[in-house]
């Protein structure tokens, strides 16, 4: 377990009234992860991150960190009959100073690329571009740079609207229709 995953672990660790959780757990990135962005195994005290969330913003994994750590703190305080994102693991989240969700919303990091995984044959990576505009920081995410997007917001201000394309990390979960949904417009 790296330095940060361990100092972020200990303090919500006291805050959860564990103070050994970070001695009990461990934490790993999983190249094989690919229809979840992450998995925690409460029983063995594990917590498997996606590889390519190794790249993504620091607050983006913490935010991954927090809820699969919060099952297995849920598991070590309540024992097996804890629902999964029950009352109990809900007031954990609460107390480390999260809002409790189930599913990882890709508008809160739009630098994460989520992209659902093939089921059946397995593709090379993909190539993805983050399209932003520098003025409003609108986001969109298409395979290849679309020159003609522009930021609704800004060409209505009277700007160009231009959006920059850039390379992005791509993490593979169950998510599909929402790269198609942003703050911009086809022009």
């Amino acid at each position: 377990m790296t330095g940060e995953f361990e100092e972020l672990i200990g303090k919500w660790g006291e805050t959860w009234g564990l103070p050994d959780l970070a001695q009990h757990l461990r934490v790993e990135f999983s190249s094989r992860l690919h229809r979840a962005i992450a998995r925690a195994i409460p029983q063995k005290g594990i917590v498997r991150l996606a590889s390519t969330l190794r790249d993504g913003p620091r607050a983006a994994v913490a935010e991954v960190l927090y809820h699969e750590v919060a099952h297995v703190a849920a598991y070590r305080l309540h024992g097996c009959r804890v629902r999964p994102h029950g009352s109990e693991w809900a007031d954990l989240a609460r107390r480390a100073g999260f809002t409790p969700r189930i599913r990882f919303d890709p508008k809160t990091w739009p630098e994460l690329i989520l992209l659902k995984s093939p089921r059946r044959r397995r593709r090379s990576a993909a190539v993805v571009y983050l399209h932003r505009c520098p003025v409003c920081q609108a986001a969109r995410v298409a395979r290849r740079p679309v020159r003609r997007w522009r930021s609704t917001a800004c060409v209505d201000a009277g700007l160009s609207g231009e959006l920059v394309p850039l390379r992005a990390p791509v993490v593979s979960i169950r998510m599909t229709g929402w790269a198609s949904r942003g703050g911009t417009k086809r022009e």
